[in-house]
């Protein structure tokens, strides 16, 4: 994961990405999909590494790996 950016911030910057938009234009917000401390707790304080979190956000599937990497189908 990046150090400096958590899953969350990398969910929306992939996302907007993805559609060729601004992050801030996303709607709804990623917060109200997925609880974002949820989700950062589970990376952050992940012991295994089998661990993948998905989600759907805006048509998206959206897989966020143990090492905080993330995919946007």
């Amino acid at each position: 994961m990046n150090e400096l950016e958590g899953p969350v911030p990398q969910v929306v910057d992939a996302v907007a990405e993805a559609e060729g938009v601004e992050p801030a234009t996303l709607d709804p917000p990623l917060t109200e999909v997925v609880d974002p401390d949820a989700l950062e707790t589970l990376i952050e304080d992940s012991t295994t590494s089998a661990l993948e979190v998905r989600f759907a956000y805006r048509g998206h599937d959206i897989v966020v790996d143990d090492s905080g990497r993330v995919r946007v189908d």
